[in-house]
């Protein structure tokens, strides 16, 4: 009967053990995917044809984009189309490799006008800067294809 009793003692244990890593798992991974409280609606909305299929993510490119040296608070116009089906997670990277900033989740058909960089950028014209999409479903967050634009930065 003891032994009967420790059986039924550690199935107990090891059970806890999975549920808590399995908990643990995902509140951290959902902690760290906040959706961005600076994305609002986006206002300059481009007539575009409804996917055709829930697969296809449309993702918004740009040649170029212009910030003011020496500061970190910077004007911008990006955003998750309202006709995708997913979050976006953007991140700028230098033509150096350094993060300038990056975003939450941003919700489909809102939009971010306003970022603040992590440090601020000198005065001139930086090629192949990166934005990276990293895209994830609305129900869990899972993660989905992503894509990375080049552009040329201009600080002026």
């Amino acid at each position: 009967m003891n032994s009967k009793k420790k059986q039924i003692a550690m199935i107990v244990v090891v059970y806890l053990i999975v549920f808590f890593f399995f908990w643990l798992s995902k509140t951290t991974f959902l902690d760290r995917m906040e959706i961005d409280s600076s994305a609002v609606d986006w206002e300059d909305r481009k007539e575009t044809e409804k996917n055709s299929s829930s697969e296809t993510i449309a993702i918004p490119g740009f040649e170029t984009v212009r910030f003011n040296a020496k500061e970190t608070s910077q004007l911008v116009n990006f955003h998750n189309p309202e006709t995708n089906e997913c979050y976006f997670k953007l991140t700028m990277i230098h033509s150096n490799g350094t993060v300038l900033w990056e975003s939450n989740l941003i919700e489909p058909g809102k939009g971010i006008y306003s970022i603040n960089l992590k440090a601020p950028i000198e005065k001139g014209e930086y090629e192949k800067v990166v934005l990276k999409y990293e895209c994830f479903t609305l129900t869990d967050q899972s993660p989905l294809n992503g894509s990375e634009i080049n552009f040329k930065l201009i600080v002026t």
